[in-house]
């Protein structure tokens, strides 16, 4: 076999990194180049991504500014907590889930004649899995900020680490002039875009409108609201009821071999 020691893509007589084309070692071309370079210029462009946004948030990947302070917001009454934040809309139509039903008969779920939604925002403790959220009816830089507010007021005495998405509501001027005169309270971290799997909010967001919110026809936007507020009051800071959030060695205190 040969060792490919460095990968270039030839185009005409232009030698360009990153273009699809021919992998060649040495002049000679590599059984299944074409493919290859497919997946390399694919994982070369999530790697730029990656880095952009580290670079945009200030978020060095294996730098102690991350590491260091992790360990110690996991540990009991320590100053400093680190919260998942996002944004999730319930509808008055009712959202559809699995359910049992009898044998040759289907569900059904009557829908209203106007839809009608609703916007939570919402952060959860790492640590306690403590739910903090406040209800606004659209998603804008003010409601956002005004989240913010009420979190610092639950967690006075500790800073927050939050970590959140890119939403443009995000980057307004009124909400990045806040954090400036409040930066000894809080401080935000922003995740990769299209990567809701690293916030963990949105499992606990999931699991309440599966279990809560699922099937049914609410009568107002009112009844909805309620019914999503009782859900959360039945997980808030229970982690046997959302201990998929919790099962990660850091907080287990379990040693990986």
């Amino acid at each position: 076999m040969i060792a490919v020691t460095e990968l270039k893509t030839v185009v005409g007589r232009r030698e360009r990194r990153g273009d699809l084309g021919v992998v060649r070692h040495k002049g000679r071309r590599l059984p299944g180049s074409f493919f290859l370079c497919n997946s390399i210029c694919s994982f070369r462009t999530r790697i730029c991504s990656l880095r952009r946004a580290e670079k945009r948030s200030g978020v060095s990947q294996g730098s102690e500014r991350i590491t260091e302070p992790g360990k110690k917001m996991l540990r009991k009454n320590a100053s400093k907590v680190l919260v998942f934040q996002d944004e999730v809309e319930i509808h008055l139509h009712p959202v559809l889930a699995r359910t049992w039903a009898k044998v040759g008969s289907q569900s059904q779920v009557p829908a209203p004649g106007k839809n009608e939604k609703q916007v939570v925002y919402g952060g959860v403790d790492y640590l306690t899995g403590r739910i903090t959220h406040t209800v606004a009816a659209a998603k804008s830089g003010v409601h956002f900020l005004t989240f913010l507010m009420f979190l610092v007021n639950v967690d006075a005495g500790r800073k927050i680490r939050l970590m959140c998405d890119n939403g443009r509501f995000h980057h307004t001027k009124s909400v990045y002039e806040w954090l400036a005169s409040h930066r000894d309270q809080i401080e935000i971290y922003r995740l990769p875009p299209y990567c809701p799997s690293l916030n963990l909010i949105e499992r606990p967001w999931g699991h309440l409108k599966r279990t809560e919110l699922a099937n049914v026809l609410f009568r107002n936007i009112h009844d909805l609201t309620d019914a999503f507020r009782k859900g959360v009051g039945r997980v808030n800071g229970r982690r046997d009821k959302i201990g998929f959030m919790f099962d990660h060695d850091d907080i287990l205190g379990n040693k990986v071999a």
